[in-house]
């Protein structure tokens, strides 16, 4: 099917490669469609024999409600979109078909049909779906439901998976099927989505009310970007921007999941380097100190003699000697 675009009452939009040219050619107007429905997106398909795609948008007055599917994919918000854009929005998703996982602010949650998920445009996260999947999204402006929830952005209860049988479940039906008569009969929608930003507004509160703790969730989040740091701690170019974006989260929330930490994320990367070269010292005494330093990901031989000297108070080859002894050259 060509793609199409009716201004009319709704915007739909259906791709499909073969007819509307080569899946890499459809996928690419895929794109750009997906950042102009919502907000500013990279895509990747996963592996799929062809590509088909279709949004059903419509407008209303505080909230806009779609249907949208397509085959597998992988989609992104990182902080280089997100600082493209000034809008705000808070994004509720019903899944219809297919599974999925959502990540944003260290949580990850895991959707199947029926389960409802929230999440914040101001901060990155991903989508990760690999069947072919349909959604019913609602988008509200985040400044409405401050008013109305009266929640700080770091109260919301993004990526947490909602259940079709709990209390803000009966929100989620609504909004499905609001979407569903929106397909079939679209000019019978607008008077049903007069009380939509409330009841949006009601099933976040109520989710924010049943999350786990605060700390429980801040401590699951450092476990994972500690997990992160771990493995990639000897990449030179491993910054605290990049552990941000790579645990798609922003250095924000990345910062306040580190509080126990004194100096934050920064000086837990640098103990990481410095024990990594512990470790090479004590393993190869004739190991040249520039490969330690290059292999622990320290980019100079100065600025690893530095962090070395502030962690360990001696330096790289004083180490090396009294190492064998079991003390630390203070």
């Amino acid at each position: 099917m060509s793609a199409e675009l009716e201004r009319s009452a709704l915007d739909r939009i259906e791709l499909q490669s073969g007819a509307d040219g080569s899946a890499a050619e459809v996928f690419e107007q895929w794109d750009a469609r997906l950042s102009e429905s919502y907000v500013p997106l990279a895509s990747t398909p996963l592996p799929a024999e062809d590509f088909r795609g279709w949004i059903t948008l419509g407008h209303y007055d505080d909230v806009d409600m779609s249907t949208i599917g397509s085959t597998p994919q992988e989609v992104r918000r990182t902080n280089g979109l997100i600082a493209r854009a000034n809008d705000e929005y808070l994004l509720a998703t019903i899944q219809l078909r297919g599974r999925g996982r959502l990540h944003q602010d260290g949580r990850v949650a895991e959707v199947g049909p029926g389960t409802m998920v929230f999440y914040d445009s101001t901060r990155p996260y991903r989508w990760e779906i690999p069947d072919e999947w349909e959604m019913a999204v609602v988008q509200a402006p985040l400044s409405r439901l401050r008013e109305l929830t009266g929640l700080a952005d770091e109260e919301l209860p993004t990526a947490t998976a909602i259940s079709r049988d709990s209390p803000a479940g009966v929100v989620a039906r609504y909004f499905r099927e609001l979407t569903e008569l929106q397909n079939r009969a679209p000019e019978q929608v607008s008077l049903l989505a007069v009380p939509a930003l409330d009841l949006l507004a009601s099933a976040i509160t109520l989710a924010a009310a049943n999350r786990i703790p605060e700390q429980s969730s801040d401590a699951l989040a450092r476990q994972r970007v500690l997990d992160y740091m771990r493995v990639r701690c000897t990449d030179p170019g491993l910054t605290v921007d990049r552990i941000a974006d790579g645990c798609l989260m922003s250095r924000r929330t990345l910062y306040r999941v580190f509080d126990d930490f004194e100096e934050g994320p920064a000086a837990v990367l640098r103990r990481m380097r410095v024990e990594n070269a512990c470790e090479m010292l004590g393993r190869d005494p004739m190991l040249p100190i520039s490969l330690v330093a290059s292999a622990s990901g320290f980019l100079t031989e100065r600025h690893f003699y530095r962090a070395f000297r502030l962690e360990k108070g001696t330096t790289p080859a004083a180490f090396r000697v009294v190492g064998a002894t079991g003390t630390d050259g203070r």
